[in-house]
């Protein structure tokens, strides 16, 4: 008989009654039960991951392994007797209830198939001689050596059944290895998932202070890029100033030059007007000697001819030193003149 599935997509739960309106914290017996028998009706072999994904459907929750389990050996132990019962579903009800306890048609060693064969052919045989009387020497001495041949093999049927209790007792060790090591397996997932949950909530606790970090860099660089800016803008600034210095300076070689030149213009004023006083000077000397010289001459008029010699070499010392005063009167006029230009020459800004 082949196996039931322990997977199911999706349940008949037409005959039964459930409140879907009650929500549901724990797992009873009760509700096991129902799955049990939802499960039944589905054709579904009974087993703690089935009756899960049963109360997960009906009930909206699975509950934990450990209690499934306690409740499920409970059940079993409340159905032996409808087991027992029902003859007729002997098979069908075995595979639900105790699935785990089943050997599948491959475990059962090819020996054991071999003798249960025989045997039905032993019981064929005589049942066919009792409804057939007309049975031939040969066809009895067949049988008997048939018989024989059987009662020999069946000799070996206590070591089959050995053979088959171990197997059985070593699946049943299996699965209760299998059971353990899914329970361990859980508990270990359990803590696990707490470690992760540790290791999470630390991670998460340094992505925040890095963010804040971050936030505190972002500021500070924001603040820096502020710093440069004005930074940028002094320093244009200065190099305007600098710019507006050097040509300022420039002005003030080029001032200073003007001074300089100034100055020379100024000392050449003072050399000229040092002339031209000296110059008036031997004027006022020439005109008061030319006023002496005519007085003179006018005095000896009267004289004798050498008087007259002296009033002719006075007159020529009279007429030079008129030209010299003339002369003198012309290098005063240009002398004021190039002193009036000085005085009148603009100075640069």
């Amino acid at each position: 008989m082949t196996k039931l599935p322990t997977a199911f997509t999706a349940l008949d739960l037409s005959g039964f009654e459930f409140d879907k309106t009650i929500r549901y914290n724990s797992v009873n017996r009760e509700m096991v039960d129902q799955a049990c028998a939802v499960l039944q009706k589905n054709r579904i072999r009974i087993v703690v991951r089935s009756v899960q994904a049963a109360l997960k459907e009906i009930y909206g929750i699975g509950g934990s392994s450990e209690n499934i389990c306690r409740f499920l050996e409970e059940w079993r132990k409340d159905n032996t007797q409808a087991l027992k019962a029902s003859k007729g579903e002997k098979n069908l009800v075995a595979e639900i209830l105790n699935d785990d306890q089943t050997l599948d048609e491959t475990e059962i060693p090819e020996e054991v198939h071999q003798l249960s064969k025989q045997l039905g052919i032993i019981l064929y045989t005589f049942g066919h001689q009792k409804a057939d009387t007309t049975i031939s020497g040969d066809r009895i001495k067949t049988l008997a050596e048939e018989n024989d041949l059987l009662k020999s093999q069946l000799k070996d049927f206590p070591q089959f059944q050995m053979q088959l209790d171990f197997y059985k007792a070593e699946y049943e060790r299996q699965r209760k290895e299998l059971q353990e090591a899914y329970l361990s397996i859980n508990k270990q997932q359990l803590a696990d998932s707490e470690t992760f949950r540790l290791q999470l909530e630390t991670v998460q606790n340094e992505r925040n202070d890095l963010v804040l970090k971050n936030n505190e860099f972002a500021k500070q660089l924001t603040e820096l890029a502020e710093v440069q800016t004005r930074e940028q803008e002094r320093q244009g600034e200065i190099a305007k100033l600098n710019g507006a210095l050097e040509a300022r300076e420039r002005e003030v070689i080029v001032m200073r030059e003007q001074v300089q030149a100034l100055q020379g213009e100024f000392g050449q004023k003072l050399v000229i007007e040092s002339q031209l006083t000296t110059s008036q000077e031997q004027v006022r000397q020439a005109n008061e000697t030319i006023t002496k010289l005519q007085a003179q001459l006018q005095e000896k008029s009267t004289s004798e001819l050498q008087v007259d010699v002296d009033i002719d070499g006075l007159n020529a010392e009279i007429r030079e030193l008129m030209d010299d005063r003339d002369l003198l009167k012309l290098r005063v006029e240009e002398l004021e003149s190039q002193v009036a230009k000085k005085s009148r020459k603009p100075v640069a800004a």
